[in-house]
C-alpha cells in the first residue's frame, strides 16, 4: 500500500486537485434517485447520489442540483420536489434521468409509470421509496443549489436497491 503521505495535497502544499476530489467521490458507495418536480409538461428530473436526511422531527431531506440542469428550474418554480429511491432493477430509469440516453425534458418520464403524491411531483411506481417534499429553504453554493424539503408524504416498496460505485451502477441483491 503506497505511503498515505505521498498522496496527500495537503503535506505537499498543493491546491487540492478537482480529479483527485473526483477520484475520492467515485470511491463513496452511494444510493441512486431520481429527484422529479414539475407537473404535466413542465415535468422534470434528474438522476441523484447527493440526497440526505437531515432530521427526523420534522422530517427533512436534502437534495443537491446543479443550477444549469433542466430539473431545477422545474423545483424552484413548483417549490416542491419527490426524490424516488430506485430499486436494482431500475438501471434504465437512472440513465433516462442521467442523459445517458439523449431523452430530453419530458421524454424522459415515458417509459415509466407514475403517479403523485402530497405536492403533485411524479412519484416513480415501483421505487424502493417516494419522498415526497415541499422546500423549506434554498442554499446556492457554487454551481449548485442544496434545497431542504420537509417530508409530507412517503410511500415504500420492498427490493434490493440500485447503487452507484466508481462511475457504474451495482446492483445489491437481498
Amino acid at each position: 500500500m503506497p505511503d498515505p503521505e505521498t498522496l496527500s495535497c495537503y503535506k505537499a502544499d498543493l491546491e487540492p486537485p478537482v480529479d483527485a476530489f473526483k477520484g475520492a467521490m467515485r470511491r463513496f458507495a452511494s444510493g441512486v434517485g431520481v429527484i422529479t418536480a414539475g407537473q404535466g409538461d413542465s415535468r422534470r428530473g434528474l438522476t441523484a447520489t447527493a440526497i440526505s436526511s437531515v432530521t427526523m422531527d420534522p422530517p427533512t431531506i436534502l437534495v443537491c442540483v446543479n443550477r444549469q440542469g433542466e430539473a431545477h428550474q422545474a423545483i424552484e418554480q413548483d417549490g416542491a420536489f419527490c426524490v424516488n429511491i430506485l430499486a436494482s432493477e431500475a438501471e434504465g430509469v437512472a440513465m433516462d434521468f442521467a442523459g445517458q440516453t439523449g431523452r430530453v425534458g419530458t421524454d424522459k418520464f415515458a417509459s415509466f409509470s407514475w403517479s403523485t403524491l402530497a405536492t403533485g411531483a411524479p412519484a416513480l411506481d415501483g421505487a424502493l421509496a417516494n419522498i415526497d417534499c415541499e422546500i423549506t429553504e434554498r442554499v446556492e453554493t457554487a454551481s449548485h443549489t442544496v434545497f431542504f424539503g420537509r417530508v409530507l408524504d412517503v410511500r415504500l416498496s420492498d427490493g434490493a436497491p440500485l447503487i452507484h460505485f466508481d462511475r457504474k451502477f451495482v446492483r445489491l441483491e437481498n
